[in-house]
C-alpha cells in the first residue's frame, strides 16, 4: 500500500529555516527545509521569504522547490499539509494566523511561540477553530532518547530530586526558551520564578541573559545559569536520592551514576565508579518531522503543543519581570 506523501512549505529562509552551510554532516538535517527534504513521507514544495536574496539562495540549495515572496500566494497555490513558521518571533503571530485561514493541517512554529501571552493564546484558539494542529519546535521534545529519560525521571528513577542545575547561552528568549521548556518536560509546570540580569554574559542587547531559580509544583527548585555568546554548554545536572543524571553537549549525551554505599565510611554513600553513557550527535529536526508525519497519520498526538509553548513563554516573561524588579519572586 502506497503511503501518502505530505506537502510541506517553509516560511522564513534564515539559519533555522533553510540554511545548509553552517551545519556539520552529523547534525543534518538541521533546518526545517532540510528535514522535509530528508523525510520520505514529506515533499518540500515551497519556500517563502521577503528577502529576495535569501530566498534565491534557498531556492538554489533546494532545487525544484518553488519560491514565493508573498505568503498568501504560496498558500493559495500550494495548499501545504505542513507549514513551518521559521521567521523572527515578532512575525509568528501574523504568519500562524494566516496559515489557519487555509486550514493547514499542521503548523510548526519556531520558538518562542510569540512575544506576548495574548498573541500566544489567540494563536492557540485560532488553530483549534481551523482544525490546525499547532506544534512548537522545542526540538528536544521530539528526541526519543531525551523523551525516554524524561519518562524515567517522572516515574521516580532518581527518587526525590534534591538539586537541578541548567546552563544556557545566547539570550533568555532564544536558547533560554529551549531550557525552560526542557525543564517543564522533566519536572512539570512551575509555580514561580526569580531572576537577575547577567551583564557579564550578555551578548544581545535585545535579548538579555538571566540567571535565577524556577520553583516547580513538584517541589523541585532548578537553577538556571547563563554563559557568554555561543559558549556551547547547554546542559543539565539532576541530583536525586538514587544518583546523578547529567545531560550535556546540547542534549546529545546522557550520563548516569548510581548512588552506592561507601566501603570506607560506614553509613555514608558515594557515586559509582561505573558511568552509564548513552547518546551521540544526531538530528533533532529529523525526529521532529517524523513526529509530524505520525501526527498526520493519526498515530501520535502533538508532543509540543501550543499550550506547551505558552507555558514556556509565561516562564520567560516572569523571569524578565523578576529581573526588572531585582530578583523579586514572580508567580507563573
Amino acid at each position: 500500500m502506497t503511503k501518502h506523501i505530505f506537502k510541506a512549505a517553509v516560511i522564513g529562509c534564515g539559519n533555522i529555516g533553510a540554511a545548509i552551510k553552517r551545519y556539520g554532516k552529523n547534525v543534518q538535517p538541521a533546518t526545517h527545509a532540510g528535514a522535509y527534504q530528508h523525510n520520505r513521507r514529506t515533499r518540500l514544495v515551497a519556500l517563502v521569504d521577503v528577502d529576495k536574496e535569501k530566498l534565491a539562495e534557498a531556492g538554489r540549495n533546494f532545487s525544484g522547490t518553488r519560491t514565493y515572496v508573498d505568503i498568501k500566494s504560496m498558500f493559495r497555490n500550494e495548499r501545504p499539509d505542513i507549514v513551518s513558521i521559521a521567521t523572527p518571533p515578532q512575525m509568528h503571530y501574523k504568519n500562524v494566523l494566516e496559515a489557519t485561514k487555509y486550514k493547514t493541517p499542521v503548523v510548526v512554529c519556531e520558538k518562542p511561540i510569540a512575544l506576548s501571552v495574548t498573541e500566544a493564546q489567540r494563536m492557540i484558539q485560532r488553530c483549534k477553530q481551523s482544525g490546525s494542529r499547532l506544534i512548537i519546535n522545542h526540538t528536544r521534545r521530539f528526541d526519543p532518547l531525551l523523551s525516554k529519560w524524561a519518562r524515567r525521571l517522572r516515574k521516580g528513577f532518581l527518587g526525590n530530586i534534591f538539586q537541578a542545575n541548567a546552563y544556557y547561552y545566547n539570550g533568555i528568549m532564544n536558547n533560554g526558551t529551549h531550557l525552560v521548556d526542557f525543564l517543564t518536560m522533566y519536572f512539570g509546570v512551575p509555580k514561580a520564578v526569580c531572576g537577575w540580569y547577567n551583564d557579564i554574559t550578555k551578548g544581545n542587547p535585545g535579548d538579555p541573559n538571566i540567571d535565577g531559580f524556577i520553583f516547580f509544583e513538584s517541589g523541585v527548585r532548578a537553577t538556571i545559569q547563563s554563559l557568554s555568546k555561543n559558549y556551547g554548554h547547554f546542559a543539565f545536572t539532576f541530583i536525586g536520592e538514587k544518583g546523578i543524571l547529567e545531560i550535556v553537549k546540547a542534549g546529545f549525551k546522557v550520563f548516569y551514576r548510581k548512588k552506592i554505599p561507601n566501603n570506607e565510611f560506614k553509613g555514608f554513600f558515594q557515586l559509582s565508579e561505573t558511568v552509564f553513557e548513552e547518546g551521540d550527535v544526531r538530528s533533532y529536526f529529523a525526529s521532529m518531522v517524523k513526529h509530524v508525519v505520525n501526527v498526520l497519520d493519526g498515530k501520535e498526538r502533538p508532543w509540543s503543543r501550543g499550550e506547551d509553548g505558552l507555558i514556556a513563554l509565561k516562564i520567560l516573561l516572569a523571569l524578565r519581570k523578576s529581573a526588572d524588579n531585582n530578583g523579586k519572586i514572580v508567580k507563573v
